[in-house]
């Protein structure tokens, strides 16, 4: 039986495919850096953004002073306000097919959770997204201090369900490991490929094609 399901966020229950935000390694034009250099800088510094170790904000004004010796300060709020407008503007048009498959889990007496890597910026709009009401919980590694695949990041979102590992799914595009991190935890993982077809012959994981898929997955049990 299936009690609960949680959802990656970006690919899964948003796309950013009509938006195309900004990559935050492609930024050195706004800061005035060179390429190749920002590149290294920033990537160094990433995995510490995700998990809110480091906020975006440090992170550019770190970039600039290690690469420039100083800090453009109205470059960098330009840049992190953007970045929260274009992910607000993924949430704010949910996919028509999403949008009827959550209503439907609803119905059905599953809760439902969120367990997403982003930065703090990637998720302050998320609680104006119309989808966010069904959500009973969310674990999103910059607040929790941990990032997908680590299972302790899907058993905080289990435990707030108040569900077990085993009567739970966890559906996913399969960035950042995430579905592996999903099966260490106990939990039953498959791929999202409504946004992010399977361009491999080789499938790892159940592959869901469309969001009708996952009722049919619940209705099974």
């Amino acid at each position: 039986m299936i009690n609960a399901v949680l959802f990656d966020l970006f690919e899964t229950l948003i796309t950013e495919s009509a938006v195309q935000p900004t990559r935050a390694s492609s930024l050195a034009p706004a800061l005035g850096v060179k390429n190749e250099a920002y590149r290294r800088e920033w990537k160094s510094r990433r995995p510490r953004v995700v998990v809110g170790a480091l906020s975006f904000t440090d992170a550019l004004t770190e970039v600039s002073q290690t690469l420039v010796g100083r800090v453009d300060g109205a470059a960098v709020h330009r840049i992190c306000e953007q970045r929260i407008r274009e992910k607000a503007a993924a949430y704010a048009r949910p996919n028509d097919q999403v949008t009827k498959l959550i209503t439907g889990l609803v119905r059905r007496g599953v809760v439902l959770g969120v367990v997403s890597n982003g930065f703090r910026e990637d998720v302050l709009p998320w609680p104006d997204c119309p989808l966010a009401p069904a959500f009973q919980c969310t674990a999103f590694s910059c607040e929790e201090g941990i990032a997908k695949p680590a299972p302790e990041i899907y058993l905080r979102a289990v435990r707030r369900l108040g569900v077990q590992p085993e009567t739970t799914v966890y559906i996913g595009d399969g960035a950042d490991n995430e579905l592996t991190g999903a099966e260490h935890a106990g939990l039953r993982a498959c791929r999202a490929g409504w946004f992010v077809p399977n361009a491999s012959q080789t499938v790892a994981w159940p592959e869901l094609e469309t969001c009708e898929d996952v009722l049919r997955l619940v209705a099974a049990g």
